[in-house]
């Protein structure tokens, strides 16, 4: 046996959703920010990503979130996101696990562990830990801003005719959509048909939204939920991978930045979704900042994350899947 590289790991999942936890092992990058970091792991070490999210180590769904050093002096640390299709600049169930686990295993300092900031490629998100006697209750995760692109954008899909599409940010970008216009239950015996229209609703939605130079990272589909106290039932994909298995923490601030454009949300007013697999996200709009016409939303997001395993990946330069394979 011979391994000349290794890669350290915590994995948890949040809503069911699971964070593969980069502690080490990631050679020096370099860059100004944190971003610009993580633009240099994409362009020289993206096998590390392929070798952590895809098979025989990986499976569909993982995402991993890769902790290094910040730029900003305000930060207790530097994030940054990958899966086993894309990089994303920000990532709300990923962060919660992040800010649990740095508390649970003592990573930042006990009079830090309530309240961590992470420069992530999105900007500055701080982290809430309610903790009791050692013990994580919950994690909050004050988001970047969100904000409104375009509502009601009409597009025409091929079987189901013409629909109205939200557009929004919430540290990515989403297409948000009535599950109730595909009938379509959102429940896992229809992941695949949900995955398969996502793939041309981001497309189509991106193509008229070219002259504002918007991709669409993700779609979030969205009907009643039926559970009391619970707002909605959600879920996110982009077309290719698995899709969330959570409610989506950046998913729900950009869902925020709509009901509030549409008057169907307030500052301070509760508003709850669960996944499909039954997490439920505890959110708010906690204020609003209006810049050159634009209302910037400032949101919380609360949940549970949890601790589900640790690991060190080693990669024996014999193997010929060492960097990993994917079926989709």
């Amino acid at each position: 046996m011979k391994f000349n590289e290794m890669i350290s790991a915590i994995d948890t999942h949040t809503g069911g959703e699971p964070t593969r936890i980069i502690l080490s092992g990631i050679p020096r990058l370099y860059g100004k920010t944190v971003r610009e970091k993580r633009d240099y792991f994409k362009e020289n070490f993206d096998y590390i990503r392929k070798r952590l999210t895809y098979e025989p180590r990986g499976f569909a769904g993982m995402l991993c979130a890769a902790l290094i050093p910040p730029e900003d002096e305000s930060a207790d640390y530097g994030v940054f996101y990958f899966d086993d299709v894309q990089y994303l600049d920000m990532c709300g169930h990923a962060t919660i696990g992040v800010g649990n686990a740095l508390a649970e295993l003592g990573l930042v300092h006990p009079n830090n562990s309530s309240n961590i900031t992470l420069e992530t490629p999105a900007g500055l998100v701080r982290v809430e830990n309610e903790i009791d006697d050692g013990e994580v209750l919950s994690t909050s995760i004050y988001n970047v801003d969100s904000y409104i692109i375009q509502n009601d954008i009409e597009i025409e899909l091929d079987e189901v005719g013409k629909i109205q599409v939200d557009v929004s940010y919430g540290g990515n970008y989403f297409a948000i959509v009535k599950a109730d216009d595909f009938d379509i239950d959102i429940i896992p015996e229809n992941i695949r048909k949900i995955k398969e229209w996502s793939k041309t609703i981001r497309r189509v939605t991106s193509e008229q939204l070219k002259d504002k130079n918007i991709n669409i990272n993700l779609v979030q589909w969205f009907h009643p939920s039926n559970r009391e106290g619970i707002d909605t039932k959600c879920i996110h994909s982009s077309g290719s991978g698995a899709p969330d298995r959570s409610p989506g923490g950046t998913g729900t601030s950009a869902k925020l930045a709509t009901l509030y454009s549409k008057g169907l949300l307030d500052v301070n007013e509760s508003f709850v979704q669960e996944g499909v697999v039954g997490g439920v996200f505890v959110s708010k709009i906690t204020g609003i900042r209006k810049e050159n016409g634009i209302d910037y939303i400032s949101t919380k997001i609360t949940s549970n994350a949890y601790i589900t395993a640790f690991h060190k990946f080693v990669f024996d330069s014999r193997d010929y899947l060492r960097d990993g394979f994917f079926i989709e």
